[in-house]
């Protein structure tokens, strides 16, 4: 006999008819019932799971989904209705039947409170490995919260250790996991390398960090560490004499820590803000009225791109790529909005002058900021490149803007840069991954804004002397346009 999944579970008890779940999750009938059977290949995406939520909850007794619910995840019927239908949404395709206990797989309600002891010879503390490796084994993706202060430091601790948990939080991600890291106020900005460690988990739209007030409520005065999922997991690092590491799998104390950290978010602030990737106006209005006049913005891209055009070769460009009237206005808006930004401020531009000699040595080369503007390759041509190198022939004897043109991988001793960086200390950050457009984000938190713009004024300060004259640079501009 083939076991069902709960979904299975809600249509044969008809609270809802597969009809109904298909016209829910805009699906075929086919598909609703491959659904009903558990370990079948086919699973629903998230979206059709939250819409199948919403529909049983419409549709269902509610004391008997909250029973269920109850089974899945104790504590939950307590919770707000839009957190049952994510509990519910990420259940639907586990085992479910009529004599199921309705515990998923991965809550080990007997399981008895493991004790881990600090080891010196290891560089990851057996504490971390624990954790991470039971999330490995969590078949249903929670949230993951993380909260410090100060026993592992998590914006200072080893790069090793470090590495493990990014890595980790990474997989996670990927199988459905959000993630969610609070970090307390500093007195000081992170330096460079951190931020770089960190650019990955500040990129993914599933990872938030939060900013906690130095004053906020903490259960102990000590310093410690907790990471956990609700109802399920959660780990503890006390110091003493000796510091110990208790993992708890018991549903009931780590609902009530799951509880007690909602309290603490309701006192943060979110230090990134995924924006649409596809909106560029959203990002550039954003920073517009961030930025603030009479503070330097820094620019970091490995090359110019189509927004730093004049209109006439913006236009002839997106016309060579096929782009109708409106994609070409919705270009111009937002070269205009990156152009107000460095007409009311103080500017500084860094660009990788081994890139711009590569790309001019090419018939043509891509622009992702183009491509993603237009959702399909496009292309800017050398000779295109040479004119806009005219351009900025012009823009540097301007005596509020400053263009410098070092090696990244000599100078900068960066290997590579796939991003784009915006940055005005205590203003804004804006990051986009060229690599990958869905990925970016913007930040107003001093902390993240101070140590960005501390980053780049050490890269700018690393560009040799001669390389950050005006002159250099004029002279540099155009031995590449005699090319």
């Amino acid at each position: 006999m083939q076991k069902i999944t709960l979904l299975g579970y809600f249509i044969r008890k008809g609270i809802i008819t597969a009809e109904e779940a298909a016209a829910a999750a805009a699906v075929t009938a086919n598909k609703i019932e491959e659904w009903q059977i558990y370990d079948c290949a086919s699973v629903p995406a998230n979206s059709e799971s939250t819409r199948l939520a919403e529909l049983i909850f419409e549709k269902g007794n509610k004391s008997k989904i909250n029973g269920i619910l109850e089974k899945i995840s104790p504590g939950s019927s307590d919770l707000a209705d839009i957190a049952k239908i994510e509990i519910l949404s990420k259940a639907l395709s586990m085992d479910w039947g009529e004599n199921t206990s309705g515990i998923p797989r991965q809550t080990k309600t007997s399981v008895p409170i493991r004790i881990y002891l600090p080891q010196c010879n290891e560089k990851i503390p057996a504490c971390i490995k624990a954790f991470w490796q039971t999330v490995e084994e969590i078949e249903i993706p929670n949230d993951i919260y993380i909260a410090d202060w100060g026993m592992y430091a998590f914006d200072d601790m080893e790069q090793a250790v470090f590495q493990y948990c990014a890595e980790a939080m990474i997989k996670a991600v990927k199988r459905g996991f959000n993630i969610h890291i609070l970090t307390p106020e500093t007195s000081e900005y992170p330096e460079g390398r951190e931020l770089l460690r960190r650019l990955p988990l500040y990129l993914n739209e599933k990872i938030t960090y939060y900013r906690l007030p130095t004053d906020a409520r903490l259960p102990a005065n000590e310093s410690w560490m907790s990471l956990g999922m609700k109802t399920v997991l959660l780990i503890r690092v006390l110091p003493s004499e000796a510091p110990v590491t208790t993992l708890i799998q018991e549903p009931t104390l780590a609902q009530y820590y799951y509880n007690w950290m909602q309290l603490l978010l309701a006192e943060t602030r979110p230090v990134n803000h995924h924006m649409n990737n596809n909106d560029l106006v959203q990002i550039y209005t954003r920073m517009k009225s961030d930025v603030h006049p009479l503070m330097t913005v820094y620019f970091l891209e490995s090359s110019p791109s189509c927004l730093h055009m004049p209109p006439k070769l913006q236009r002839e460009v997106m016309k060579d790529n096929n782009a109708d009237e409106n994609e070409i206005a919705e270009c111009l808006r937002i070269s205009m909005l990156r152009a107000s930004i460095r007409s009311i401020c103080k500017c500084t531009q860094i660009y990788n002058g081994d890139c711009i000699l590569k790309l001019l040595q090419q018939g043509k080369y891509a622009d992702p900021i183009l491509s993603g503007i237009l959702g399909r390759p496009a292309y800017i041509t050398s000779e295109q490149l040479r004119h806009q190198l005219r351009f900025f022939l012009s823009e540097t004897e301007h005596t509020n803007y400053t263009m410098y043109l070092p090696s990244f991988e000599t100078d900068l001793k960066l290997s590579q840069c796939g991003i784009s960086v915006s940055v005005q200390e205590d203003s804004m950050t804006a990051v986009m991954d060229l690599t990958n457009r869905n990925r970016n984000f913007y930040s107003t938190d001093l902390s993240c804004t101070g140590g960005f713009a501390m980053y780049m004024e050490q890269l700018s300060r690393m560009v040799p002397p001669v390389k950050r004259s005006g002159n250099w640079t004029r002279r540099l501009l155009k031995r590449y346009i005699e090319l």
